[in-house]
């Protein structure tokens, strides 16, 4: 979203787009140990954003103190600007869990500066990041969340070997949320069968793809949308024709931003009753997990569609 303008007074106007907010953790929350271990005796694990930090504590459960730099919807995870007390968190840290593939480089950077173990998600997917147009939002992955929980517990294993058959087991409870989660996003997919979606921003792809959405967002719109002069005339007729003539049966927007493209699709939308629904990139207020962050976007999806 880094030509999008934040805008959190906009999310509240979104129909049923999730407002987020502070989430599991903060910069504040950093000790100032070097060992990697907090003065309780904890793993100290560094993470980008609250949605990656949500993973680590559920594999590291009280045996870890997870940091989660990106807690807020005015700070942006391509543009954000570390700071010096960001780089202390990942030099105290025994283990940094990144989205990587671009999304947070600031974050890369900083881990590779540092003597933590990095967890790069983008690199465990699986995914070709090399390929045009790749999707870095691996975060709505839920495959990848399973892969990035497993090597969080092997790490966390080596880095505190006493209690390596706890991460293992966090993690595999993690990994049958995530098998529960694929199966209601099936679910909810197949009551709208053949249904077509399309999305300001390619945040949420992969839960479209694992509910059997199918994105039919124009590449052209996608491309243009990332740079500073925004989609053309043409692209964004071409996009919003798609809505009126109801060849896309949902519109996805980044609950967290707003433009006057966003709003111009939202108002045709509006205009022949395609639903609108806002997905975000941090948590929202009152979400605490990543299972709770995925199952209520897969509910507010749902809802969407069901009106």
């Amino acid at each position: 979203m880094s030509r999008r303008v934040l805008a959190t007074v906009a999310v509240a106007a979104l129909p049923l787009s999730l407002a987020a907010c502070s989430g599991n953790g903060s910069a504040d929350a950093a000790g100032s140990a070097s060992s990697g271990s907090s003065a309780a005796g904890k793993v100290k694990v560094v993470a980008s954003t609250n949605v990656w930090g949500s993973v680590a504590e559920a594999v590291g459960g009280d045996h870890v103190e997870v940091t989660s730099v990106i807690i807020s919807p005015a700070q942006d995870p391509h543009d954000y600007e570390a700071t010096a007390k960001d780089k202390l968190t990942f030099s105290n840290a025994k283990i940094a869990l990144v989205n990587g593939g671009g999304y947070d480089d600031w974050a890369s950077t900083l881990a590779k500066g540092s003597s933590a173990t990095l967890v790069d998600a983008v690199k465990i997917s699986g995914f070709n990041s090399s390929v045009e147009g790749f999707n870095e939002h691996v975060f709505y992955s839920m495959d990848t969340a399973r892969k990035v929980a497993e090597v969080v517990a092997t790490d966390l294993g080596k880095a505190d070997p006493s209690h390596a058959a706890d991460y293992t087991k966090n993690a595999q409870s993690f990994g049958s949320e995530i098998a529960k989660l694929k199966e209601r996003a099936k679910t909810a997919g197949a009551a709208h069968k053949n249904l077509s979606a399309v999305a300001t921003e390619p945040v949420a792809g992969y839960l479209l793809t694992d509910m059997g959405i199918k994105n039919i967002t124009p590449e052209q719109f996608v491309e243009q949308a990332e740079t500073d002069a925004g989609p053309s005339v043409k692209v964004i007729n071409e996009t919003t024709q798609l809505l009126t003539t109801k060849k896309a049966g949902l519109l996805v927007v980044n609950g967290q931003t707003s433009d006057d493209v966003t709003k111009l699709l939202q108002a045709a939308a509006k205009k022949v009753d395609v639903p609108n629904v806002g997905v975000t990139e941090t948590f929202p207020e009152g979400v605490t997990s990543y299972s709770q962050f995925v199952g209520d976007t897969i509910t507010h999806i749902s809802e969407a569609l069901s009106k």
